[in-house]
């Protein structure tokens, strides 16, 4: 199986890399520039925080190493979740496996193959977030290169444990699913996995890692014992960083206690994984195939449905499209159950932000904390627009030419796209705005420019993602994920984040410097803010306007 797998695979990936082609190339080029800025930011931005706290006596180091174990138990979370959410389409409903079932290959090899694929598309992008922070842990700390091989080896593993349970959780919930409905075992899957994580963010992470300490040397003491232990030392994300910070120390025999269990839990799990790959895995296939073959015996109208009541104010046309990409979102499971998770991951930053100390009396550091806020929900944008409007239009899959071949007009489509991610983003990056300028105690002035700068990105960011996703469209792949995933949703997000980029830059310039006149004297004049409202409808204009008319044009010139 694995000589197999070998052979095969390297084969595969350099026919996909050295496919002759201009568009291709300039995929792959521009695949490589964002994650070098992916990484080259990460690791900038963990490398300054680390050697800040590495200067803070006796407390520093500490919170080096929690920081270095909170990000990895979220990290742990959603890798588990992401390769549960792929694994439905990769292992169960992709064509390739559907093809590879029906070839001589055995059950167990056709999971293997499958499962290498899911978990690179499942954790490549925490690879790219994680890898540069174990980096500038290593650099800031000066470990030697042996050392920095060790940590490397101990990341692989780590991310390997989330992707075997999150495999098996997806066959045993196609075999749960055939006798309850898939609806309630996502549902009971749901509860369960919030019950989990509330109960041990109670037990676990009590203090805060921000908090309010006015002189009370006993909360200051309660507070360090929190960092310095750990309740319940028996998740991978403990092992990991307490394999680093043993290693930091030169305690050899902590290195290799937690190392043995990061890599015997790797192996224990790939051969549970493997054992329940020949037990499981083709019944639980099987399982897929009836589920997905099911139908409803009762139909309605769609006229009579409280979805075209809800979308009344559209023309016709468009609210048939509408009700139809609403209704394939719900019985999708890949699409709204990463979208579930963005929620959760949204309302954990929510909470998190009333550790934050609000009461600051300093105007200029106010507006700091404010603008990097805003700088986030800008951020949630891009990431929202380029994982589901970006693969908006590829999602109709072959049966576009049938869209673009009746009366339904081609502009009517790509209209009732932007209008739907719009509406649905907008709000929620709204919501998530102005809540959190209200949880940092924010002046109503800044909470108005938040508000109206979310606006502004949210025409431009769905706009840029719409057009380029029609530029861009592989009508061919079934995964959403991995159509964000390919090189047209690389370039999507590289143009997505700059454009974030430079609108907070533009904004937060003038406000800066303003905050600035106001209490130190530093000198201001009102045509700083006249160039950057002029900078700021130019990019906007030219962000929301170019991807969409290119767009346009390709989707009228394109032949099916």
């Amino acid at each position: 199986m694995w000589h197999l797998l070998l052979k095969t695979k390297p084969k595969l990936i350099w026919r996909l890399i050295a496919r002759k082609g201009l568009e291709h190339w300039a995929k792959i080029i521009v695949a490589i520039i964002v994650i070098g800025l992916f990484f080259t930011g990460a690791y900038e931005l963990f490398y300054r925080v680390f050697a800040y706290l590495k200067d803070v006596s006796d407390i520093g180091p500490i919170l080096i190493d929690r920081l270095i174990s909170i990000g990895f138990l979220a990290f742990f979370a959603m890798l588990i979740i992401s390769n549960l959410v792929s694994s439905i389409s990769t292992l169960f409903r992709s064509t390739e496996t559907k093809y590879l079932m029906a070839t001589p290959l055995s059950h167990s090899d056709v999971f293997w193959s499958r499962f290498l694929d899911n978990f690179f598309y499942s954790s490549w992008a925490t690879a790219i977030i994680g890898l540069p922070m174990v980096l500038a842990y290593v650099v800031v700390n000066r470990l030697p290169i042996w050392q920095t091989l060790w940590a490397g080896i101990l990341l692989l593993l780590f991310l390997l444990i989330p992707a075997f349970i999150g495999t098996i959780s997806s066959m045993i919930l196609f075999l749960i699913a055939k006798k309850i409905s898939m609806k309630k075992t996502v549902a009971i899957l749901v509860l369960l996995s919030l019950g989990i994580i509330y109960f041990y963010l109670k037990s676990n992470l009590a203090g805060g890692m921000m908090f309010n300490v006015m002189g009370d040397l006993s909360m200051l003491n309660y507070y360090l014992r929190q960092l310095g232990s750990y309740r319940n030392p028996y998740f991978p994300h403990i092992w990991f960083s307490e394999a680093l910070r043993t290693i930091r120390l030169e305690n050899w025999h902590s290195v290799m206690l937690f190392s043995s269990a990061m890599f015997s839990s790797a192996i224990f799990g790939f051969f549970i994984t493997d054992l329940f790959a020949k037990w499981l895995y083709f019944p639980s296939f099987e399982a897929a195939l009836s589920i997905s073959g099911q139908k409803k015996t009762k139909r309605r109208s769609i006229f009579k449905s409280k979805l075209w009541k809800l979308f009344a104010p559209f023309p016709r046309d468009m609210r048939a499209m509408m009700v139809k990409d609403t209704k394939l979102f719900i019985r999708d499971p890949n699409q709204w159950s990463q979208f579930a998770v963005l929620l959760v991951l949204l309302a954990v930053y929510l909470a998190n932000l009333r550790f934050v100390p609000s009461r600051i009396d300093s105007l200029l550091w106010q507006t700091i904390i404010s603008f990097v806020n805003f700088g986030f929900s800008g951020y949630i944008l891009a990431t929202l627009s380029v994982r589901f409007v970006y693969p908006a239009i590829s999602m109709e899959g072959k049966s576009f030419w049938s869209i673009i071949s009746s009366p339904l007009s081609v502009k009517t489509l790509f209209w009732e796209k932007f209008t739907m991610a719009f509406v649905v983003f907008f709000i929620l990056a709204e919501i998530v705005a102005v809540i959190s300028n209200g949880i940092l105690s924010q002046s109503t002035q800044m909470i108005i420019l938040t508000a109206f700068g979310i606006l502004l990105m949210s025409i431009s960011l769905v706009g840029l993602n719409v057009g380029l996703g029609i530029i861009f469209p592989n009508f061919e792949e079934l995964n959403p994920m991995r159509i964000a995933s390919s090189g047209g949703g690389m370039i999507a997000a590289l143009l997505s984040l700059i454009y974030v980029g430079i609108v907070v830059a533009i904004i937060a310039l003038p406000t800066y410097r303003y905050t600035s006149y106001l209490t130190l004297g530093d000198s201001f004049s009102n045509w700083e803010i006249f160039a950057a409202v002029v900078a700021l409808i130019i990019v906007n204009v030219a962000a929301t306007l170019i991807p969409l008319k290119l767009g346009l044009k390709s989707i009228v010139k394109r032949e099916f």
